[in-house]
């Protein structure tokens, strides 16, 4: 299947709903060709290289700085249940926006089909965004659901069904959208029972044809001294045997989710070393029952470099030079997400943070201000002559807010 939209669900918290936007990214994201998107490249390789003889030479090609308007809203999620018709703003709690989750259903089949979950209440709807009416009532989770779990998708006789990991110390579960159709639990991940309130998951792949699913772990360890070291492990999980598997103390070469691409032969991903570029790696050793070794990227291509910090110092007063004015800039981040449009082609959204300040000698640092937003840029991946090679297309700005969900 290849994608038409990209689905982003923002928190509005003016008026404390979430917002749902179909972003066209063959409109906004994507030339028409590869050859007009090379062609485009090739453009602004030679202009940024100093053409015209007597030009200087030029920074390398960064995005476009406009910012630009999302679509409107196709859909609004209400927090359930609503706050009092009587309850005056003021008087309200901080709305806790990151309790809801939301999830594609079957990505591989269908790029509306948006399950809605919330952590307090544990209420789950399933919300089609092409035909834009909830499609089905789906049974409530069996308990308090954690903040940010995480979600697979695998087919069985054509049914779609969503495995969800609630996080490192909480439930591994499975919705079956057959008989019988109810949230059913699997057994739990084998983390370290000592270490799973400090796990974070760092990246996941699904391997085998969707019989595997593979997540990798990250602990900060504190030793005798209280020096502190990453542990990493990677563990795999056999959806048919329904059986855990420990695959070695190392991580994938990847952060987030990785995404298989069989006509490419390779797992495409975003590189868990800064600035998480997109690379690719086999995956395909996964998905025996042996010891593996750590998979390496195989490529990995800069689809987007933030610039580097820049920073000043001046002398406020010659007669008391020590009174120095110290400013600067730098670029936070990113948080990245890669989503997989089909047929080699990809949506890599990352957000960052520009962050200004200033300081006179040794006092306090003084924050001027603070920038956020997302970075949206379209690429392809093609395999020609035994390699591959990525052609980017368009890099747009958004303002998506501090956590949105890319679907």
């Amino acid at each position: 299947m290849i994608r038409r939209f990209v689905n982003l669900v923002l928190a509005d918290h003016d008026v404390r709903m979430h917002t749902l936007h179909r972003l066209d990214v063959a409109k906004h994201l994507f030339y028409p060709s590869t050859a007009a998107a090379e062609a485009a490249n090739a453009k602004a390789n030679h202009n940024n290289n100093g053409a015209g003889g007597g030009d200087k030479p030029k920074p390398p090609p960064g995005i476009d700085k406009r910012r630009r308007r999302l679509p409107e809203p196709s859909m609004r999620f209400a927090p359930f249940p609503p706050p009092a018709a009587n309850e005056c703003a003021e008087e309200r709690e901080p709305w806790p926006s990151a309790d809801d989750s939301f999830f594609l259903l079957s990505p591989g089949t269908s790029e509306g089909r948006i399950l809605h979950a919330t952590e307090w209440s544990s209420r789950v709807v399933l919300y089609d965004a092409d035909a834009g009416a909830i499609s089905a009532a789906v049974p409530s989770f069996p308990k308090r659901m954690g903040r940010d779990p995480i979600a697979f998708s695998r087919y069985i006789g054509g049914g779609a069904v969503p495995e969800e990991e609630q996080g490192p110390a909480g439930d591994f579960v499975v919705l079956d959208f057959d008989e019988p159709y109810e949230w059913q639990p699997l057994p739990p991940p084998p983390f370290d029972a000592a270490d799973a309130g400090g796990i974070r998951i760092t990246s996941s792949a699904v391997v085998g044809g969707g019989r595997t699913i593979c997540v990798s772990t990250a602990t900060n360890d504190v030793g005798y001294n209280y020096s502190s070291h990453v542990v990493e492990r990677t563990y795999c999980f056999d959806t048919a045997a329904r059986e855990w598997r420990h695959a070695g103390d190392w991580a994938l070469p990847f952060d987030g989710r990785a995404e298989h691409v069989p006509e490419l032969g390779a797992w495409i991903g975003l590189s868990s070393s800064p600035p998480n570029h997109l690379c690719a790696a086999d995956l395909s050793a996964m998905d025996i029952n042996a010891a593996n070794q750590a998979p390496t990227p195989q490529h990995v291509w800069d689809d987007f470099t933030p610039p580097p910090e820049e920073s000043s110092s001046v002398v406020i007063n010659r007669r008391f030079s020590y009174y120095v004015l110290h400013t600067y800039k730098e670029w936070w981040g990113p948080l990245g997400k890669l989503v997989n449009l089909g047929s080699g082609r990809f949506c890599i959204v990352k957000v960052f943070e520009i962050r200004r300040g200033e300081s006179v000698d040794r006092y306090v640092e003084d924050m001027l201000d603070e920038e956020e937003f997302a970075v949206l840029t379209g690429v392809e991946v093609l395999r020609g002559q035994g390699v591959l090679r990525m052609v980017k297309h368009k890099s747009r700005r958004y303002e998506l807010g501090r956590h949105p969900w890319v679907l």
